[in-house]
């Protein structure tokens, strides 16, 4: 299974998220290409370079709007905002205020867009579909973390920092990257925030910001000793959407790996790791939900679909819940690979509002279906091996089945003749 494994130890921000992509290996000239059909290329340019960061070479990326001639703004705050660029040829400065919403830095150069406008830019664009759907949502988990700070509806949030050109090109850039690396799983560390207050236009604020904070809800999150912010809002969106777990270093065969780097230099290597490999795909969940308001008609259903979107188990077990309630508690196995469908097929069949989930190991059996010529017909036996080596024949349920009914026979009389046949393939 190719994954990709973000991770985090310097945080993440939207410009580092792009530049560890492109240092892993998507083509700049593919990026930037894919860019220009969003419309507005008349609006930015784009700087990419390499830097190094405590003696590591990555990848910068710089959004650099035509507009003022002003850099990208989705960087991590720090008060003495210092510039380790290899390609440093011109300067700018930053007002070392917060925007509206708490986060980056001010943005003089182009009016807020909303999240209606963005979704309208986005789907007005000839990206391909994956593309578009990444991208927009997003955007959307920004819009609903910064309408929550605000107690406003999300598309009444003008979010001058995220609907910026420059965070547009890079949540927009990111989806982009992730489609043509096309990973069959993404993870995550643990995100670092970083700690401290930050000096905003609202007075002093804690870090993480407060929509970084909402964003990152369920997360698994932590600070160093650098009091700094070193998770961005866009950058809390970026892996809160893309990551499907998030867990310190999995089992991993390493095929390569990215570093997207930070705008100032830090003891600790200021720079986003991205390493891209492969994992067991036969990495196996359980996924569990407790029902007791569901007509038991619809069970036998759900099982059969279950099997049908892939789930290696699934199996029912009666239980008692509070107000000693009857109840069923639904299990299922199945790879982790196929999670999601499976999640959605639990939430449209049933009534459960919650599904537990537990990572396992799964160690299978090899396993070979073989037709044996008996009295009663052709039977198929499923052959187990392990270490190459047979411990287990079973005769196929269906044919024996079909069999007791062709001969008008009891089905265990079948079972009782056809068992010699088992010990053929013991000897072989």
């Amino acid at each position: 299974m190719k994954t990709l494994y973000f991770d985090c130890f310097s945080g993440i921000s939207g410009d580092m998220t792009v530049a560890a992509l492109l240092d892993l290996g998507v083509p700049q000239d593919y990026l930037i290409e894919n860019l220009k059909k969003l419309g507005i290329s008349d609006e930015y340019e784009i700087r990419i370079s390499k830097a190094v960061k405590n003696g590591i070479e990555g990848t910068d990326f710089d959004v650099i709007l035509k507009e003022e001639h002003h850099h990208h703004h989705d960087e991590q705050i720090e008060h003495e905002h210092e510039h380790d660029h290899v390609h440093e040829d011109y300067t700018h400065v930053h007002p070392h205020v917060h925007d509206e919403h708490s986060h980056g830095y001010e943005h003089h150069h182009h009016h807020g867009r909303n999240l209606f406008d963005i979704e309208a830019l986005i789907d007005g664009s000839t990206l391909n579909d994956n593309v578009k759907k990444l991208a927009k949502d997003m955007f959307r988990v920004v819009a609903e973390a910064e309408a929550k700070v605000h107690g406003k509806d999300i598309y009444e949030v003008h979010f001058h920092e995220v609907g910026a050109v420059d965070s547009i090109v890079d949540i927009v850039g990111t989806a982009i990257c992730i489609d043509y690396i096309n990973p069959d799983k993404i993870v995550s560390s643990p995100v670092n925030t970083g700690r401290g207050f930050v000096k905003c236009q609202h007075g002093i604020m804690p870090v993480p910001a407060p929509a970084t904070l909402n964003i990152l809800k369920d997360v698994p999150i932590y600070a160093d000793e650098r009091e700094m912010e070193l998770t961005t809002p866009t950058g809390a969106a970026v892996i809160k959407t893309l990551a499907s777990e998030f867990r310190k270093f999995p089992e991993l065969k390493v095929k390569k790996a990215g570093y997207g780097c930070g705008k100032r230099n830090t003891e600790k290597p200021n720079v986003l790791r991205v390493i891209l490999g492969e994992t067991d795909s036969q990495e196996n969940c359980i996924l569990e939900a407790t029902i007791d308001d569901m007509n038991p008609q619809i069970y036998g259903y759900l099982m059969d679909k279950l099997f049908e979107e892939g789930a290696k188990d699934v199996y029912f077990t009666p239980v008692y819940m509070k107000k000693n309630r009857p109840g069923i508690v639904i299990t299922v196995t199945a790879p982790v690979i196929l999670e999601d469908r499976i999640k959605e097929v639990l939430f449209r069949e049933t009534t459960t509002i919650g599904i537990r989930k537990l990572n396992i190991e799964r160690t299978e059996l090899q396993r070979e279906f073989k037709k044996v010529g008996t009295e009663f017909g052709e039977i198929s036996f499923k052959v187990s091996k392990y270490k190459d080596r047979v411990v287990n024949v079973t005769p196929e349920y269906e044919d024996v089945k079909k069999a007791a009914e062709r001969a008008n026979l009891p089905l265990k009389e079948i079972y009782g003749a056809i068992s010699r046949h088992i010990g053929e393939f013991y000897n072989r």
